[in-house]
């Protein structure tokens, strides 16, 4: 029976254990000219000996026009991925994780663009000739990964955003090749996936962070076209709309975004991740010991303590997060509860 701690193969890539960072963006550590800061880089370093199995970085811009962080629109922080001046610190990031056993792909987004932003923009009013800029600029964000020596990237289509209102028929009105039904709305992503696949080879994988929609009737659908167009594995989270209440199973011990993550798992052939709220190396083993998912996603515990695998070695029930009504995380994670607490007993969770 597998665990969180078994191996795990997708294309010629290899996992050495089930565990996943999510794409966190650090609120308050800046980047310059899409290029991470000093801080920054050394908080992602600092995971490089964590024994995660999988790093997924916070989403990076796959356009210049949206490289500062008040165009980010909350989704990148200004880090991006449409230069090739990006290889370098990608390439440092990717040879760190590396020596030490750890997959790393980059999440790529198009920040300006989300469906309760009241700021977003239309992209119901984007030109056929906009989308197709678009298109080539995640192309080109993925063949810039696969240059600095990542094993692959995910596409973000969750949460709202960008590429999340193309597939929704909530915000996605258009009326020619890219709107319409389930295919059109994905034609986008369709196009992306077929332009990266033409140089990914084996060895550089292609996953999608899917955002759920009305039912899970719905999200099976999506599911399997995205499997169809060709993504390598999903990581299943909230979409449009941006709640979503289902009747859980009164045995079910986790929230309706794993709930989905699971059900979603059922009907495609490709690997899942399940995220949000799994809070403890225990509970997220369970999940795939019982074969719910094939990845555990973990946000804030590695936040709180970047340590969170070595200290529940010890405790498979260890939590770090104090969960906070406020997290710190999106202003100044330094002002983490569990930060502050770490420094006045002199030494760092970090």
């Amino acid at each position: 029976m597998s665990n969180i701690f078994s191996s795990f193969q997708v294309k010629n890539v290899s996992f050495s254990n089930r565990i996943v960072m999510a794409p966190l963006v650090r609120f308050g550590l800046p980047s310059y000219e899409g290029s991470m800061g000093e801080k920054l880089m050394n908080d992602y370093l600092s995971r490089a000996d964590k024994k995660i199995g999988l790093i997924i970085s916070q989403a990076l811009s796959v356009s210049s026009d949206c490289n500062t962080s008040s165009k980010a629109g909350g989704t990148s922080g200004g880090a991006g991925v449409y230069s090739d001046q990006h290889v370098g610190y990608l390439s440092e990031l990717a040879e760190a994780y590396h020596k030490n056993g750890t997959v790393f792909f980059a999440q790529l987004a198009l920040p300006g663009f989300g469906f309760y932003d009241d700021n977003s923009r239309d992209i119901n009013k984007l030109t056929k000739k906009d989308l197709i800029k678009i298109r080539d600029e995640f192309i080109r964000g993925a063949e810039i990964c696969k240059r600095a020596g990542l094993d692959g990237i995910e596409l973000h289509g969750a949460h709202s955003f960008f590429l999340n209102m193309m597939a929704s028929e909530h915000s996605n009105k258009r009326q020619d090749s890219y709107g319409g039904d389930l295919d059109g709305r994905l034609s986008l992503v369709k196009e992306i996936t077929e332009g990266i696949k033409s140089f990914a080879g084996d060895s550089f994988i292609v996953s999608y962070r899917m955002g759920w929609g009305d039912s899970l009737d719905a999200d099976v659908k999506i599911a399997q076209k995205l499997e169809d167009i060709g993504i390598d594995m999903l990581h299943v989270s909230t979409g449009i709309p941006g709640e979503r209440k289902l009747e859980l199973p009164s045995d079910f011990q986790y929230n309706e975004i794993v709930y989905t993550g699971g059900y979603v798992k059922k009907h495609v052939k490709i690997p899942v991740i399940c995220v949000n709220n799994i809070k403890t190396l225990g509970r997220g083993n369970a999940l795939i010991e019982n074969n719910y998912c094939d990845f555990v996603a973990y946000g804030k515990p590695f936040l709180a303590d970047a340590r969170f695998i070595e200290r529940s070695l010890k405790d498979s029930n260890y939590k770090p997060c104090f969960e906070c009504r406020d997290c710190k995380w999106f202003t100044d994670g330094e002002k983490c509860p569990v930060q502050l607490k770490a420094k006045v007993k002199g030494s760092s969770l970090h």
